[in-house]
């Protein structure tokens, strides 16, 4: 996907889309930091987008091993992705469904979730809606990760989103800031 039908997919829906540019690999590294991907049996992404998360997880999993699928509902980017990522199973549904497509795939829990979804633009009421979904689909001990562009740390929906995560999390750490990527970004670390 060219930048320019990026940025136009960002204008379109800027409710549903919360980026401007692709995320980067440098993006994707602090993203799955906290996911053992040699061991892990059960990985859900939530937005795939441009399958950047995506295809780095993919090249890094074992497939025999490992049960990976990402949950994307923008119709565009859910063509983009399984363009980009045909080894990998995206389904066109909300993350709030979350359980049900765990249960679908014979699975009570997914051992973790990494999430490229703009919460900081989503109305608190679908916040909240994704985060118990989120809750209810880890196990005790399980990893949730998502992130929010430097620039908007401090908008009211990303502060909004730090507190609900605090507040369902056992454990919650910022990462680094990471420059290279544009916008710069930090990712949230969660532990059940």
């Amino acid at each position: 996907m060219k930048i320019t039908e990026f940025l136009s997919n960002f204008i379109k829906h800027p409710g549903c889309v919360g980026a401007i540019a692709p995320s980067t690999e440098n993006l994707a590294v602090q993203m799955v930091a906290p996911v053992d991907l040699k061991n892990v049996e059960t990985l859900v992404e939530y937005g795939p987008g441009t399958g950047v998360f995506t295809k780095y997880i993919s090249d890094r999993i074992d497939h025999k091993k490992t049960m990976f699928f990402s949950l994307e509902i923008d119709d565009k980017m859910f063509e983009v992705s399984t363009e980009a990522v045909p080894d990998v199973e995206i389904i066109k549904d909300s993350a709030s469904n979350v359980c049900d497509q765990l249960k679908k795939h014979g699975k009570e829990y997914a051992d973790a979730i990494i999430s490229g979804l703009p919460f900081a633009i989503f109305p608190y009421k679908l916040q909240d809606e994704i985060i118990d979904a989120t809750v209810e689909a880890l196990p005790k001990g399980g990893i949730f990760t998502t992130f929010t562009y430097f620039h908007g740390f401090y908008l009211p929906g990303a502060c909004r989103i730090r507190k609900v995560l605090k507040m369902n999390f056992s454990e919650f750490h910022l990462s680094p800031v990471v420059w290279n990527n544009f916008p710069p970004a930090i990712v949230y670390w969660c532990k059940k």
